[in-house]
């Protein structure tokens, strides 16, 4: 008899356990956004988290936290527990980027990579009247003066730049802006002869307000199959920036399965590339082990772009 009951509750044992295990998420998600609301990452990490809430049975939150270009967000993640509560959406380059030019406390290895859902359509623009149709077709154009402006709004573009520079002898002197969406306005005021936006000169460009000379992309925009990459005007140089949701070091294997998948889902929905669409955003999906790999390439990438700028 004795047997018998020691079978029974061992069984209800491995059957509760086995409950515990599944029931991950037990409790709402977060996820702060590392810039404001009504940005890119904001509107797409919104679109996201509703299906991942779908998904995994529990409410996603979303809460803004801008500053220092997503390093507010993700600096504060890393003190938070890895059991999969708190995520950050941010942008690839916060991570593999700002790290090596500016003093950060955290680095590519402190975090665990759930799902990169989009890649920006960083670009140079230019008013249409300049006659401009490339990148390599300004430069040679302003290269008689021998330096020009340009309006400029991440650390990232100055050393893009800087390359090409280096590359061309033309020096391109930044104009800083706090946004994307200030460089347009910069360009389209007749303040600076050339931009580099991540993405908001989309619409502009859509209606024939400004011409788009260079994506920083490995590949054409497909909102914008006409305009050629950086490495296929010769010059040797791309960026990558990806839509990223990160969580702390060391998530347990059956939690970061399960955010994976949900993730990963989330982003083949039709309404979510239908908003990369919209928002002139590259489909990029990658999770896991995956995105972990393309994350330590990229800064790599970015290591040897900050030697070659210097």
């Amino acid at each position: 008899m004795r047997t018998r009951i020691a079978v029974v509750a061992a069984a209800l044992l491995g059957l509760t356990h086995g409950a515990a295990q599944a029931a991950w998420p037990e409790k709402p998600i977060t996820v702060t956004v590392g810039f404001g609301a009504g940005g890119t990452t904001d509107v797409v990490a919104r679109a996201v988290a509703e299906l991942v809430s779908k998904k995994l049975g529990q409410p996603v939150i979303i809460e803004n936290k801008a500053g220092a270009g997503g390093a507010v967000a993700t600096t504060a993640l890393t003190k938070q527990a890895a059991d999969g509560y708190n995520l950050v959406a941010t942008t690839s380059t916060t991570i593999t980027l700002d790290p090596q030019v500016s003093k950060l406390a955290f680095g590519v290895d402190d975090f665990s990579y759930v799902a990169a859902t989009g890649e920006f359509p960083e670009a140079f623009i230019a008013l249409p009247k300049s006659g401009w149709k490339t990148l390599k077709e300004a430069i040679d154009a302003l290269k008689a003066g021998g330096k020009t402006t340009y309006a400029s709004s991440t650390s990232l573009d100055r050393m893009i730049t800087a390359a090409l520079a280096k590359q061309t002898g033309l020096q391109m002197v930044p104009v800083p802006t706090r946004s994307g969406a200030e460089v347009v306005t910069q360009v389209i005021g007749g303040h600076a002869p050339l931009g580099y936006s991540s993405g908001a000169y989309y619409p502009q460009a859509k209606s024939g307000e400004l011409s788009v000379l260079a994506v920083l992309g490995e590949n054409r925009l497909k909102g914008l199959p006409d305009v050629p990459t950086l490495k296929e005007l010769g010059y040797g140089l791309s960026s990558v920036n990806l839509i990223l949701f990160v969580a702390p070091k060391g998530l347990p294997a059956d939690v970061s399965k399960t955010l994976n998948d949900a993730f990963a889902a989330a982003a083949a929905d039709p309404s979510i590339i239908s908003l990369m669409e919209k928002r002139s955003l590259n489909p990029f999906v990658a999770t896991g082990d995956a995105l972990a790999k393309t994350i330590a390439e990229q800064s790599a990438g970015f290591k040897k772009l900050i030697e070659a700028a210097k």
